[in-house]
């Protein structure tokens, strides 16, 4: 099966951008979470169909992804007749882009399915569904599998000595594979020090880290183009897609929260220790 947008079915199916349905909707989350040894993919369906669930709680239906990666060759088809799931695949059978398509199929036959949510176009039905139709359909969701992608966001910076900057000035440079944060030689000093605190670097998260991710983000939304060569970039913006966030219409800010998992949490609980 393939999500086709253009793909004519003689029943009707929930789907985005489809008009089979009125008023309701099938969609999919699916997160991914890389281990040493394993990935682990959680996807969660959520279907505002009251009849399309009555028959998956029937055990008529059920819910279905397929995954599969191009650059292994990898397939699995993932069923699951609850509307959460979790899978857990070999760290290297999936590698680069991997995509989810998501699925309600059928898995007995239904001989008499209605709804009123159903386009009056299809008819009044009842419509008699076999086994492995599809009841609905999300778009594939894709993500992208790299050690790198991964780890911190702040992974991608790299802390460097600049001899004609005073102590608490700072710059940053983008023209190497890590973006370069230069400062004075005696602040690297106290930066690297601090890092090796687990309480002053919360606060480094807070402020130059938080500070240089948020312009880093600034800079892949008003001049993409730039840096399509540079493995910070791509890092980055594979981050950005499998946190769902949308960097062209997104605020720097809001994105950067996302990335660096909130870092205010961790200062609020820095806080939270004094009392």
């Amino acid at each position: 099966m393939k999500f086709d947008r253009q793909k004519a079915f003689p029943y009707p199916v929930l789907r985005p951008e489809s008009d089979d349905y009125k008023n309701v909707d099938f969609q999919t989350i699916v997160e991914p979470i890389v281990g040493k040894e394993k990935l682990t993919v959680k996807i969660t369906y959520t279907i505002s169909s009251d009849e399309i669930v009555e028959e998956i709680n029937k055990g008529n239906a059920e819910y279905v992804s397929i995954i599969s990666c191009r650059d292994t060759y990898f397939r699995a088809f993932l069923p699951s007749t609850a509307p959460r799931s979790e899978n857990d695949f070999d760290i290297n059978k999936l590698r680069g882009e991997v995509k989810v398509d998501p699925y309600v199929v059928v898995i007995k036959e239904i001989p008499s399915f209605s709804s009123p949510d159903i386009n009056p176009e299809f008819g009044t039905g009842p419509f008699n569904l076999s086994i492995g139709d599809v009841l609905a359909q999300d778009e594939p969701q894709v993500f992208y599998i790299d050690r790198d992608v991964f780890k911190p966001v702040t992974s991608v910076f790299e802390l460097v000595k600049k001899d004609n900057l005073n102590d608490g000035e700072w710059t940053i440079g983008f023209e190497e594979d890590h973006i370069q944060i230069e400062v004075s030689p005696n602040m690297k000093k106290k930066i690297d020090d601090a890092r090796n605190d687990r309480d002053k670097k919360v606060i480094l998260l807070n402020s130059i880290y938080f500070a240089a991710v948020m312009q880093t983000i600034q800079k892949l939304k008003t001049s993409p183009g730039d840096f399509e060569d540079r493995k910070w970039a791509e890092v980055i913006k594979r981050q950005v897609h499998n946190k769902g966030c949308d960097l062209e219409h997104q605020d720097a800010y809001l994105i950067t929260q996302r990335l660096m998992l909130y870092p205010l949490l961790q200062l609020k609980d820095l806080f939270s220790q004094g009392n």
